[in-house]
């Protein structure tokens, strides 16, 4: 083990403890350990990258908020989702500041964790909805003024236009010849991405406190396949339900990678989405406006197209945000959610008639 980090882990664990670090792959924001206690499994220590979150102390006052708000609501769904724990440093603090001035925090460990980074089964997708819903019923008693911000326009998709639009006039690297198809793309689909952003402006749907960021290896399940944590709370703030379900069908319906060359090969799962929408509308219905359910299949194309629009300013601006491992890596990104995006628009309307399907079992069932 490196010695920063038994130094970082003197400052949470008593003298004497023996223990052990193995650093974690996933995630690509803060640097992760798993610690283990006796050889077992105890603890995540994590560096928070404060170049991301600048704001510490609201970051953590969130985390504190949230963990404890949730914490109450599973108290009275035994057996349903299990909640990490917040562990303070020996000197009672929250985060622990390095000699490097890092920040670092440390939670429990949920035992017998294990992530999924690509959804095979439609069970999985179920529970995967189903937690992700608990979650959105759970933190529901929060108001958007009770959290900060701690990265304002997350998911503006005017923001991230009007970024797209700067790139180009700049033009910074004169890539704009190579990527002539998708900037076309972009512009031809920019008008009719803007629903969701109208009627979040007109309050036609509701503000609420959401995660933000519904990758399915944000969530913890069992040996025997139950979705049974949510974690990655850094970015719970004010926004939309639509946000939450677009973003976690974008990444568990398409059946390749994210980075995926070959269009050919990319395919939207119509099972995945309406597996996860019946755990999601399961879990959460009770909360939905009818007007959220009914906009799930054009959340899902909203995700798509932020993402797109994303990997493609960073291409045109000679790839300052996102890693790349070869030149052009954020234009395949780019194409490759694109080509997703259209995957989506050739099935809305099945994806409509699967929401109407969902939601005509659950009433049934209620009825």
């Amino acid at each position: 083990m490196k010695t920063d980090v038994i130094n970082i882990l003197n400052s949470f664990l008593e003298p004497g403890v023996e223990t052990d670090a193995l650093q974690l792959s996933t995630g690509h924001i803060n640097k992760t350990y798993k610690i283990l206690v006796d050889g077992t499994p105890a603890y995540i220590l994590q560096q928070i990258n404060h170049k991301v979150f600048s704001d510490i102390d609201g970051l953590m006052q969130n985390t504190r908020l949230v963990l404890s708000t949730l914490a109450a609501y599973v108290a009275q769904k035994p057996g349903q989702l299990q909640v990490q724990d917040l562990i303070q440093t020996l000197d009672g603090k929250w985060v622990h500041r390095d000699n490097e001035g890092g920040y670092w925090r440390m939670f429990s460990y949920i035992n017998g964790a294990k992530t999924i980074e690509s959804v095979r089964r439609y069970s999985h997708a179920y529970e995967g909805g189903k937690a992700y819903g608990m979650f959105l019923e759970g933190v529901s008693g929060l108001t958007p003024d009770q959290l900060t911000t701690v990265i304002p326009d997350f998911h503006s998709l005017e923001l991230r236009y009007k970024a797209f639009e700067h790139a180009l006039e700049l033009n910074p690297v004169d890539r704009k010849p190579e990527a002539a198809a998708e900037i076309a793309f972009a512009r031809g689909k920019i008008d009719s991405m803007m629903l969701i952003p109208e009627m979040i402006l007109s309050g036609e749907l509701p503000l609420r406190i959401v995660h933000n960021d519904t990758k399915f290896n944000n969530l913890i399940f069992s040996s025997d396949g139950r979705a049974i944590a949510v974690t990655d709370l850094d970015t719970v703030m004010p926004g939309t339900s639509l946000f939450d379900f677009g973003d976690a069908i974008r990444t568990a319906a398409n059946k390749s990678r994210e980075d995926e060359p070959d269009v050919r090969k990319i395919l939207f799962d119509i099972s995945v989405f309406e597996s996860f929408a019946a755990g999601y509308i399961e879990s959460a219905g009770e909360l939905l406006t009818g007007k959220e359910i009914a906009l799930f299949p054009v959340a899902a194309q909203y995700m798509t197209y932020i993402m797109g629009i994303r990997f493609l300013t960073d291409f045109l601006n000679g790839d300052q945000y996102y890693h790349t491992r070869y030149p052009g890596h954020n234009l395949t990104r780019c194409r490759a959610q694109f080509a997703l995006l259209g995957r989506m628009d050739e099935q809305i309307k099945v994806m409509d008639k699967a929401i109407s399907r969902v939601t005509a079992r659950l009433n049934a069932v209620k009825s």
